[in-house]
C-alpha cells in the first residue's frame, strides 16, 4: 500500500526567494470586505513565468466552476475572488494557487488548485479543499463523476481562553488577531523519524473579511497560513473570528489541516488539537471528508489553452 511518506508533495525541493520577504514586507493589514492577495513566486527565468502565467489560467478557470452553496436556503452561492489570495511554486515544477470561497460574512472555504511536472511537455493537475463552513453545504459536483458530501459537524469554532475582548476598531482588531494567531504553535510528522516541532506561521495574513454593520454571527475574521521550513506550500490554516457569543463578542479559532501527515496544535504549552496521519491515496468518487487532496486530470501546455490578459 501506498505510503503516507511517499507522499510526492513533500518529496519536492523547495526555493524560497525574494519574493517571499516581499510578500511578508508589510504589517498593515486594512479592514476589508474581500480577501487581499498574497504571492509568493519562484521563477528561475522568463520561460518559467510564461508556464506558470499559462498553468494559472486554468487553476483560475477551475476555481470559478466550483459552485458552494449554503444548504440552509439553498441560495447563498459562495463567493470567489477572480485571483488567488496566495499563490507558491517550487522546484521540480510543482505550483499551487490557494483560493478561498466566502459568504454570510465571513470564510467559508479554503482551497489549493495546483500542478506538478509529469514529464517535460505534461502536468498532473489537483485538487486541496478543507471546508471552514460553519453552517451545512450542499453536495458538491466536482466533475462528472466526483461528488462531496461534507458533514454537518467539521466547521466547529471554538473559543479561545484568555483572549481580550474584541476591539471596536477595525485595525485595532487586526491586531489582536495576529497575536492571538502567534500564541498557537504547530508540529508536524515528517516521516516516521522526523518531527518539525514548529511550523513557521507567515506573518501575512491571507485572507480577512470584516462586517462592518456586525449584522451577522461573525464581524471579523482573518485566515493564517503555516508552512514547513522546506517551502511555502500550506500545511495548515487557521481562522481567527470575532463572533457573537451568549450575548457578547468573543475570539473564536479553526483550525483546518493541509497536508495527509499527522499534525498537531498546542497553545500555552497545551495540545489542543491533533490530527492523526491518513493515507496519502486518491479519495474515490464520493469524498465524505472535510478535508481532501485528489489528482484530477493530465494535460500538455497547449491543452490548457492561452492565458488570460
Amino acid at each position: 500500500m501506498k505510503s503516507i511518506f511517499n507522499d510526492p508533495r513533500w518529496k519536492k525541493p523547495t526555493i524560497v526567494g525574494i519574493g517571499l520577504w516581499l510578500a511578508m514586507a508589510s504589517d498593515c493589514f486594512a479592514q476589508q470586505s474581500t480577501p487581499s492577495s498574497s504571492t509568493i513566486n519562484v521563477v528561475t527565468n522568463e520561460r518559467d513565468g510564461a508556464v506558470l502565467t499559462r498553468l494559472q489560467t486554468a487553476y483560475r478557470k477551475q476555481s470559478r466552476e466550483l459552485r458552494f452553496v449554503l444548504a440552509e436556503d439553498n441560495s447563498t452561492v459562495l463567493k470567489v475572488e477572480p485571483k488567488p489570495v496566495f499563490t507558491w511554486t517550487s522546484l521540480g515544477g510543482w505550483s499551487g494557487d490557494v483560493f478561498v470561497w466566502t459568504g454570510k460574512g465571513r470564510i467559508q472555504m479554503v482551497g489549493c488548485i495546483g500542478s506538478h511536472h509529469v514529464n517535460e511537455s505534461t502536468f498532473e493537475f489537483f485538487q486541496e479543499f478543507h471546508s471552514l463552513a460553519d453552517a451545512s453545504l450542499n453536495e458538491v459536483q466536482l466533475n462528472d463523476a466526483v461528488t462531496w458530501k461534507i458533514s454537518d459537524d467539521t466547521g466547529v469554532a471554538h473559543l479561545i481562553p484568555g483572549a481580550p475582548q474584541p476591539a471596536a476598531n477595525a485595525t485595532l482588531r487586526m491586531v489582536q488577531m495576529r497575536s492571538l494567531a502567534r500564541s498557537f504553535k504547530l508540529g508536524m510528522q515528517v516521516t516516521t523519524e522526523a518531527v518539525e516541532q514548529e511550523l513557521r506561521m507567515l506573518s501575512q495574513p491571507l485572507a480577512r473579511v470584516s462586517d462592518a454593520a456586525e449584522s451577522g454571527d461573525v464581524i471579523d475574521g482573518t485566515l493564517f497560513t503555516f508552512v514547513s521550513s522546506a517551502g511555502t506550500d500550506p500545511e495548515a490554516f487557521l481562522l481567527i473570528e470575532a463572533r457573537k457569543s451568549a450575548g457578547r463578542l468573543a475570539w473564536t479559532y479553526m483550525v483546518a489541516r493541509f497536508t495527509t501527515r499527522e499534525i498537531w496544535m498546542s497553545r500555552g504549552g497545551h495540545e489542543v488539537w491533533r490530527a492523526p496521519a491518513i493515507e496519502f491515496t486518491n479519495p474515490g468518487s464520493q469524498i465524505k471528508d472535510a478535508y481532501f487532496y485528489r489528482p484530477t486530470f493530465t494535460a500538455t501546455l497547449d491543452e490548457i489553452g492561452a492565458p488570460v490578459k
